[in-house]
């Protein structure tokens, strides 16, 4: 399977996207800098994203995706990052636990509610069926 033509966002050079969505060269670039990174956090575990940033030139954007990643917590070193909702520190994704849990929650009770009033719609039509139904019934 041919992959898309596209223009490489980090050099703007055209190749062909077989999933990596940069090219071949800038690839194997960020791979390096990851691997730059990986060991940077090995060696020097309390850091911070700044310190990191810093010492290694990486783009911080790419510190937090490879801590979402949980790249630091397969070397043993947890690194982590604020919760997009309540800002507590995580180690992967995008949410802590507890607003996992309470963002959870919150959508079991709205799917309840919209079931049953979808279940209350149906059960005053279909009442009124049935009571038409005995109406034209009881005609003849």
């Amino acid at each position: 399977m041919a992959g898309k033509l596209k223009n490489c966002p980090m050099c703007g050079k055209l190749f062909a996207d077989f999933g990596a969505h940069v090219c071949q060269d800038c690839y194997e670039k960020m791979r390096k800098m990851e691997s730059d990174v990986v060991n940077y956090v090995r060696d020097n575990p309390n850091s911070k994203i700044p310190e990191i940033v810093e010492a290694t030139g990486a783009d911080e954007k790419m510190i937090k995706r490879m801590i979402r990643e949980g790249r630091f917590v397969q070397v043993g070193v947890p690194l982590s990052y604020p919760c997009k909702k309540c800002g507590a520190p995580i180690t992967q994704g995008d949410l802590c636990q507890k607003c996992m849990t309470e963002m959870r929650e919150s959508l079991q009770k709205e799917t309840a509610k919209i079931t049953a009033a979808k279940q209350a719609a149906r059960d005053r039509s279909g009442g009124m069926h049935s009571m038409q139904h005995e109406t034209r019934t009881k005609r003849k």
